[in-house]
């Protein structure tokens, strides 16, 4: 039994030796790998740098977990495969991310696309290759801070969309971008917000976030009360009935460019929030589909309030001053700003005093001659008395011209 126990000890013994004198390739030690690709000027014939920085590796999630090369480059373990042959296989993130690999691979990204040139995104395209570190890391290449950059690294120049390249772009023109990128606000929506991470869809996949289907949702991620109003409103319930042409987030404040009221640039600045409720309110085909009244925008463009409008005064009012903005209502509704008993309180916000005859003045008036009479009869006497007077001066004109060149002929 002894004899037994000391062979067992040699074998061990000789087992230990064995591995600790084997190559550090097989093992816990990179050294080996960076013995080439730790030098800067390293590259394959067609130029592309086979470079790792080892400080940035060791700084990576990958690198502080304590992982190997050939952790991921799975196909270098065996011993006999050093020096390894000119081309590997590429990295398999899903040995160890397989979830999230599903979800790329059902995702809009895992999907060749863009006609002749099929693209496919691949992890380290998003999250880097050797120097990956947490989302929540400002190093990161998803990070808040950066993803904008990340996805338009792409999205300006290697996708082409029918919208075009700088379709994608214009997000960094929007207040979002802005709040992000000026203020540092992390929490400002970026391309992940909206998108999403790993399952990215297109818009007219059902399953999108920005889905017509879901975006209301995905905006109210952040905009918890504007979607809170909207759902309780006439376009919102619409909307949950699965309504098509009703107008959601998107229709109103567009996708990517998306900016402040204030901001004169933006599509719902107060002399612009007409022509966009128009796009609907003055569409006869939805007008006769929906039973909604027309000629909206015409009506209130021949009214003070439209005319001021025109000629860029903001702070009269318009469609949103007086309907609403988010939580529109009908004016059957109690809660309508425009119901008739909220109706003087709603001219009041801009009207101090005005009382229930001030309100009684319509602004959509198609027939002045049979919805407002009395204004009608008042804007024909002003007609005749401003042409009688033009005809007045012009006659007077015209005998003091005759005079004169009478007087001239006689002389």
């Amino acid at each position: 039994m002894r004899s037994r126990g000391a062979l067992l000890g040699i074998v061990l013994t000789a087992a230990a030796v064995l591995w600790a004198a084997a190559p550090a390739f097989a093992g816990s030690s990179d050294d080996d790998c960076l013995a080439c690709h730790g030098d800067s000027g390293l590259k394959t014939d067609l130029g592309r740098s086979l470079y790792v920085d080892s400080s940035a590796f060791g700084a990576s999630i990958h690198g502080e977990a304590g992982m190997a090369c050939v952790d991921c480059h799975a196909d270098l373990k065996k011993l006999e495969d050093f020096p390894h042959a000119a081309k590997l296989r590429p990295v398999d993130c899903a040995s160890c991310h397989e979830d999230a690999s599903a979800a790329v691979r059902e995702s809009i990204h895992g999907r060749p696309h863009d006609g002749d040139k099929p693209i496919i995104v691949q992890c380290k395209d998003c999250h880097g290759a050797h120097d990956i570190r947490p989302a929540k890391d400002t190093l990161s290449h998803t990070s808040a801070m950066n993803i904008p950059d990340t996805c338009l690294g792409c999205h300006l120049e290697r996708v082409q969309t029918k919208r075009g390249a700088g379709f994608a772009g214009r997000y960094k023109e929007s207040d979002h971008y802005r709040a992000l990128s000026q203020a540092g606000l992390s929490l400002s929506a970026t391309c992940l917000s909206c998108h999403g991470g790993h399952s990215v869809r297109p818009v007219d996949d059902p399953r999108s976030k920005v889905s017509r289907r879901n975006i209301i949702r995905t905006c109210g991620e952040c905009h918890t009360g504007i979607e809170r109003d909207y759902l309780e409103g006439v376009h919102g319930k619409d909307y949950v009935k699965g309504v098509q042409d009703v107008p959601v987030c998107t229709d109103c404040h567009s996708e990517h460019d998306i900016r402040s009221p204030e901001d004169l640039d933006s599509g719902v600045y107060a002399t612009k929030v007409a022509g966009v409720c128009a796009r609907c309110h003055d569409n006869e085909t939805m007008a006769r589909q929906y039973g909604l009244r027309t000629s909206r925008l015409k009506t209130f463009s021949a009214s003070y309030h439209g005319t001021a409008s025109k000629f860029g005064e903001v702070k009269v009012a318009n469609c949103s001053s007086c309907h609403g903005h988010h939580g529109i209502r009908p004016s059957s509704d109690p809660l309508s700003s425009v119901s008739p008993a909220n109706l003087a309180a709603t001219c009041g916000t801009c009207h101090p005093g005005a009382g229930e005859n001030f309100s009684k003045g319509k602004v959509h008036v198609v027939s002045e001659k049979t919805e407002n009479r009395w204004g009608y009869t008042v804007k024909i006497v002003y007609i005749v008395v401003i042409a009688g007077l033009i005809s007045v001066f012009l006659a007077f004109i015209a005998a003091d011209l005759f005079r004169r060149m009478r007087t001239r002929w006689k002389h």
